[in-house]
C-alpha cells in the first residue's frame, strides 16, 4: 500500500509519520545518545512522568522521562538546571513530533541562564539597587498610570479590565513594547526613560507580561532594564509572569506584583469601597463633631455661669451681704453682752445696796467717825477723851466730844 501511495505521490498523515518513525529507529546516532542542555518548562505530571525541554542558546528539544526511569534520580530537576540526559530520539506518531525519550539523567550544573541570573542579582544587590529604603511610595488614589507591555497580550487586557472595574476614573496609557526576545529589555528601558522625560506627572508605571519559561522572561533579567528601573523618578511596578516567577526587575522595582492582574489589584483602589468608607468616616465625623459641639456648648454655659458667679459685681454684692450678716451678728452679740452685763450690774447694785452703810443705818445702827479725819471708829483705842466725833444716823449726823471711854472685853 505504501508503494502505491509513493508512486502516486499521495500520502496519508499516518503513513508519512510512520515512515519517519522507521527512519528515526534505523538511525544508530539517535539511539542511546547523550544530550547536554538546560532544563526548561519542567512539569512533573500526576502520573509520575516528567515532561520538559532541553535547550541551548540556539535550539530546544522536547523530552519525556517516564515514571519507571525517573524513580532513581538523585536530584530534583527544575528550570534553569543544566543536565546530561541519555536515551533515544523517536517520533511520537500521535502528534507527529519527534522527542527525546530520556532513560537516565544527571545534573550538570544549574545552567548558564540561571548562573547569569544569580551573578547579576548579587552584583546589583552589592551596589544597593535592592535596598528597601530607596523604594518610592505609590499614591493611594492614582490618577494617571502607564503600562509598558505587549499591546496584544493577556496581561494588558487583565490590567485594563481590573483597573476600569475598580476605579473607572483612572487614565491608563498603554506603551507598546516587546516583552520577549533580544530587543525586549532595550525597548522597555527606553520606554521608561521616555515616560520620565515626557510624562513625569505619572503616578506609577507597570512593566510586565504573562507567564513563561525563564528564556521567555529573560528580558526582565537584563542589567540595562534593571538600571533603567533604578534611575526612574516615577515609581515602577514589576508584574512579570506567575507568582512563583522572580526576575531581577522584581527586586529593583518599587513594588513587585505576583502577576499582571495582581498589579492592578494591589495598586488600584476599589472606588465603591472607598465611597463606602468615606460615607462611614463622614458619619463618624458628624457624630464626633456633634458630640464635641455639645460638650463645648455645655462647657460654654458652665463658663458663663462661673463668670456670672465670679464677676466683680457679684463678688461686691456677696461681700455687702456678708457685711450685713456680720453687722447683724455683731449687734445681736453686743445686745446679748449688754443684757448679760446689765443683769450682772443689777445684781451687784442690789448686793451693794444691801451691804451699804445707809441700809445699815436704816435698820437703827449708827456710824462713829473721828473728826476731822473722818475715820470710822471701830474700837476704843482709836479715840481719846475730848476728841471730836461725828455720829451718823438714819436721818442725819450728830457732832459730839468724847467725855470718856470704857473698853469691854468679850469673845466676839
Amino acid at each position: 500500500m505504501l508503494t502505491n501511495l509513493v508512486n502516486e505521490k499521495i500520502f496519508t498523515v499516518s503513513s508519512i509519520t510512520h515512515h519517519l518513525q522507521l527512519l528515526f529507529n534505523s538511525d544508530p546516532l539517535l539511539h542511546n545518545v547523550t544530550v547536554i542542555g538546560e532544563l526548561s518548562n519542567f512539569k512533573y505530571h500526576s502520573s509520575g512522568h516528567m515532561y520538559f525541554v532541553l535547550k541551548d542558546e540556539q535550539c530546544q528539544l522536547k523530552c519525556v522521562m517516564f515514571r519507571g526511569s525517573n524513580l532513581g534520580l538523585s536530584f530534583e530537576p527544575s528550570d534553569g538546571m543544566k543536565v546530561k540526559a541519555k536515551g533515544d530520539i523517536r517520533v511520537y506518531e500521535r502528534r507527529g513530533e519527534y522527542q527525546f525519550y530520556v532513560s537516565q539523567m544527571t545534573e550538570a550544573g544549574k545552567g548558564e541562564l540561571f548562573a547569569a541570573f544569580e551573578a547579576l542579582k548579587e552584583k546589583l544587590r552589592a551596589e544597593g539597587l535592592f535596598r528597601s529604603e530607596i523604594k518610592k511610595p505609590l499614591p493611594k488614589i492614582p490618577r494617571k498610570i502607564a503600562v509598558i507591555t505587549s499591546p496584544t497580550g493577556a496581561a494588558i487586557r487583565d490590567i485594563i479590565s481590573i483597573t476600569l472595574r475598580r476605579f473607572p476614573n483612572i487614565h491608563i496609557m498603554v506603551v507598546p513594547s516587546q516583552v520577549q526576545g533580544n530587543e525586549a529589555a532595550t525597548q522597555i528601558a527606553e520606554n521608561i526613560d521616555f515616560l520620565n522625560q515626557v510624562l513625569p506627572e505619572l503616578d506609577f508605571i507597570i512593566i510586565g507580561r504573562g507567564g513563561g519559561s525563564i528564556e521567555e522572561l529573560w528580558a526582565f533579567n537584563e542589567e540595562k532594564l534593571a538600571r533603567a528601573i533604578y534611575a526612574s523618578k516615577i515609581p515602577i511596578v514589576s508584574a512579570v509572569g506567575h507568582e512563583t516567577d522572580f526576575t531581577i526587575a522584581d527586586f529593583v522595582a518599587d513594588l513587585r506584583a505576583p502577576t499582571p492582574s495582581g498589579a492592578a489589584e494591589m495598586t488600584i483602589p476599589d472606588k465603591e469601597s472607598l465611597i463606602k468608607n468615606m460615607k462611614l468616616i463622614k458619619s463618624k465625623l458628624n457624630r464626633s463633631i456633634s458630640h464635641i459641639y455639645e460638650l463645648k456648648k455645655q462647657r460654654y454655659i458652665n463658663v458663663l455661669e462661673n463668670l456670672k458667679y465670679q464677676s466683680p459685681k457679684n463678688k461686691i454684692l456677696q461681700h455687702l451681704q456678708t457685711i450685713d450678716d456680720l453687722r447683724n451678728r455683731l449687734i445681736l452679740n453686743m445686745k446679748h453682752i449688754l443684757d448679760l452685763n446689765e443683769n450682772i450690774l443689777t445684781k451687784y447694785r442690789e448686793k451693794i445696796n444691801t451691804l451699804s452703810p445707809r441700809e445699815v443705818l436704816k435698820r437703827g445702827y449708827s456710824i462713829c467717825l473721828k473728826m476731822p479725819e473722818r475715820i470710822v471708829v471701830k474700837n476704843c483705842k482709836q479715840v481719846e477723851k475730848d476728841n471730836l466725833i461725828e455720829v451718823m444716823i438714819r436721818d442725819g449726823s450728830i457732832s459730839a466730844n468724847v467725855l470718856g471711854k470704857e473698853e469691854i472685853k468679850n469673845d466676839w
